[in-house]
């Protein structure tokens, strides 16, 4: 190749690599984007049985879809029923479901799970629940759309479940009726308000209980830049409320003894307020969080997983 030659393939190729260097692995904009349609007014805060939630649900399904992620026997959508005693009334409930095959150990599973209901609208107020939990759905429909195109070794499950602002009903009614064997599923990740902060800092609890995930996940936020990962919440002191080992549906996989990882971050003024609106979320911290779930699910991923159930 002449000098000329060479020189005009740098010229060419140069911003060419640079482009495709500088694209995310989790799209920001695409994060921005799910919160700010499932946390609009138009979807009147997504209440279990509501038109709203109804409407977050073929969203969500629609983007499955759209990843073309496998589908199990039971359907893209699960339906379930319950009845609330404090609000004396039955409620009928949908969760939706895909998975990505794995590519070395395709019979044992790892469950990502986020919920998309809230609370609806209370007093004429909406409660629009952008970071409770648009901000999980946001990242599970992103994370779906990564590992459809990059498979773990493990099978991965996506789940988005309804009702877990009405006792995490979702998360039961799948562990009572799983789309495969409950002795398959090795491990549950769950996102419950992962889109603020202002200390930057995003919590992870569970490994207090299974110390194997502990030190993949330490070695991986030692490294992180612009957020800090911490540990706990996993123990009721100073007190009850600092617990939150069922403080989401991953509550429901830790009490038939799937290890879990739960991603979240500590209450703020707008937690089940009106005020949870799309514009308080930081997309920056946003971004980070979703992207170090990334890593910690190809992280978890490499562990054997399983082994420490039999």
């Amino acid at each position: 190749m002449s000098t000329a030659v060479r020189f005009l393939s740098v010229l060419f190729l140069c911003p060419l690599a640079l482009s495709l260097k500088a694209q995310p692995l989790v799209s920001a904009d695409s994060l921005m984007a799910h919160v700010y349609y499932l946390a609009s007014d138009s979807l009147q805060g997504r209440r279990t049985g509501a038109p709203g939630n109804a409407a977050a649900r073929a969203y969500i399904r629609n983007r499955f879809d759209a990843y073309e992620l496998k589908t199990f026997e039971s359907g893209r959508e699960a339906p379930f029923k319950f009845f609330n005693r404090w609000m004396q009334k039955t409620f009928e409930g949908v969760n939706v479901v895909g998975y990505v095959e794995g590519d070395t150990f395709p019979a044992q599973y790892i469950v990502i799970s986020a919920h998309y209901d809230h609370v609806g609208v209370r007093d004429g107020a909406v409660y629009n629940g952008a970071d409770d939990n648009a901000s999980g759905s946001g990242a599970l429909l992103e994370l779906a759309r990564y590992f459809k195109k990059h498979p773990a070794r493990h099978s991965l499950i996506f789940a988005a479940f309804d009702a877990e602002e009405l006792g995490l009903q979702g998360a039961a009614h799948f562990v009572d009726e799983p789309p495969v064997p409950l002795d398959q599923i090795v491990l549950n990740l769950n996102m419950d308000m992962v889109g603020r902060n202002k200390s930057h800092e995003l919590y992870l609890c569970g490994p207090g209980h299974y110390p194997h995930l502990k030190p993949a996940l330490q070695a991986l936020g030692g490294k992180q830049e612009g957020i800090k990962v911490s540990f706990g919440h996993e123990t009721p002191e100073p007190g009850p409320a600092d617990d939150w080992t069922s403080a989401s549906d991953h509550g429901r996989f830790h009490a038939v003894g799937i290890p879990f990882v739960y991603f979240g971050v500590e209450d703020h003024p707008d937690y089940h307020q009106p005020g949870d609106d799309a514009e308080k979320i930081m997309p920056d911290f946003y971004l980070q969080a979703a992207d170090f779930i990334r890593q910690s699910i190809i992280a978890l991923d490499g562990l054997q997983l399983g082994t420490e159930r039999e």
